[in-house]
């Protein structure tokens, strides 16, 4: 099929779309997007279908409707009839209802629809491959891309494929249920504040971030104990509103300086003189007492991902590293995010990339053991670039296990160029590890606390707060 002909086979599946916004003239060109978002995912669907499921999964059921009436043979209109039926069934979901009034991103409403679809879509027979994107300022008319034969063949086309989806229904709508509302409202949370923070233009999230957050392990738990201490996270921070601003006193004579330091005696000379003493630079000029430039602070998290940290650890350990960088973030601190196992694995600056913070943390997965003495000796070499000059103060917050080996000759250089905090998560037994007078602090986050949602929740708040009095 040339592109023309594809261009008009996507507008007469357009015209059969089903589902009406409040505003529909913007409609199908957010259509044209997540269809465009799906093909890069590897998943071509009609672009009526993607209009309807993505106005659904967008726009609050009060802003939409179902239904229009089409110059269609009778037993055309019965496959329209079962399609708004399949619509209307989807709309009734709370997982559905909750994702639309939240209103998600372009790029989440197409992960999402390609959750629903994507094994579903590729069994039918009727399935065709996208050839092309979509132009993104909206689809040309229909012209003689296509004949009147062509045109009728291609509405049943597009009509059989809307018939064999209704004929899987059941599958559908079962993978409606299970989409993730709580996530899409902790994504839109998260996106909110970082649109505040983020410092950079290229604050942007991958598809595929967002796609692997999503079929993540853990990832309703680890969701549900987020927004458990969110509220506490994003609370209002009063700031007094004094100001001072040190001048210090004098500290000498200076050869340089602004008029308004000039020395007074300066202006008895001669004018010619105080002229020619000024081109030469030398007047003199009183110097102010000048403070020595505190060290930049960094905080620095550091996430175990090690075959230890599943479960119950691993929902602790990222939702307590969502939750920290969140709260150093809103205290306007830089902070850099890292996984560990086997070796140290790819950083990111929050500060920088706030809306990666969550598909990173909650979608990471990395299958490579276990070697801590070559973790922390790489983490020392890092920091030792880091803290060159004395230019940066970096605290470490270390989130692991009790097993957590590290050689105590590590630990002491690593205090040198850092303080250390530590969270132990899970102990099946007493931690007894040889470093533990090395850090700064350190928790113990017992088995009984995890299985408790009460007692997790109260001794994560605990860490929280404590880090804000000490990143303060």
């Amino acid at each position: 099929m040339s592109a023309k002909a594809f261009l008009a086979s996507q507008r007469i599946s357009l015209l059969l779309s089903q589902v009406r916004g409040a505003f529909d003239a913007q409609s199908p060109l957010s259509a044209i997007a997540w269809f465009n978002q799906l093909r890069r995912l590897g998943l071509s669907l009609p672009l009526g279908l993607v209009h309807d499921v993505g106005l659904i999964l967008s726009v609050p059921r009060a802003q939409r409707r179902i239904g229009q009436e089409l110059a269609l043979l009778p037993a055309h209109r019965g496959v329209l009839d079962g399609y708004r039926t399949l619509l209307h069934k989807l709309t009734e979901i709370d997982a559905i209802e909750q994702i639309g009034s939240l209103r998600p991103s372009d790029k989440l409403i197409a992960v999402l629809i390609y959750k629903l679809l994507s094994t579903l879509a590729q069994s039918l027979p009727s399935h065709q491959t996208a050839t092309i994107e979509l132009p993104a300022d909206g689809l040309p008319s229909l012209d003689q891309s296509l004949s009147s034969v062509e045109q009728q063949q291609e509405t049943q086309r597009h009509l059989a494929f809307l018939h064999e989806l209704e004929q899987q229904s059941s599958g559908l709508l079962l993978r409606a249920e299970l989409l993730n509302a709580q996530a899409v409202r902790l994504l839109a949370t998260y996106d909110g504040s970082a649109s505040v923070l983020s410092r950079i233009a290229d604050d942007r999230v991958d598809l595929l971030e967002l796609l692997t957050m999503f079929e993540a392990d853990d990832l309703r738990d680890t969701v549900r104990f987020s927004l458990d201490l969110l509220p506490s996270v994003l609370e209002a921070q009063h700031v007094s509103g004094a100001q001072s601003h040190p001048t210090g006193g004098y500290a000498g004579l200076l050869s340089r300086g602004s008029l308004d330091a000039l020395l007074p005696s300066e202006l008895a000379s001669d004018e010619e003189l105080f002229y020619a003493r000024f081109a030469q630079s030398e007047l003199l000029y009183l110097g102010r007492e000048r403070q020595v430039e505190a060290p930049h602070p960094l905080h620095y998290i550091l996430v175990d991902c090690s075959p230890s940290m599943r479960g119950l650890r691993q929902v602790f350990a990222r939702g307590l590293a969502l939750s920290l960088s969140q709260k150093l973030l809103r205290a306007r601190l830089p902070v850099m995010i890292r996984f560990f196992d086997g070796r140290l694995h790819e950083a990111i600056r929050a500060d920088q990339a706030p809306r990666r913070v969550l598909p990173y943390l909650l979608g990471f997965r990395s299958n490579r053991g276990r070697s801590y003495s070559r973790v922390f000796r790489d983490l020392h070499k890092e920091l030792l670039s880091v803290c060159a000059n004395r230019k940066t103060r970096v605290t470490l917050y270390l989130i692991t296990h009790a097993e957590c080996h590290i050689p105590v000759s590590t630990v002491t250089a690593l205090r040198k160029l850092a303080m250390i905090q530590a969270v132990f998560v899970r102990p099946s037994s007493e931690v007894r590890l040889d470093y533990l007078s090395q850090l700064t602090r350190y928790q113990v986050i017992s088995d009984e606390a995890l299985h408790s949602e009460a007692a997790r929740k109260k001794q994560a708040l605990e860490i929280l707060s404590r880090v804000a009095d000490t990143a303060s």
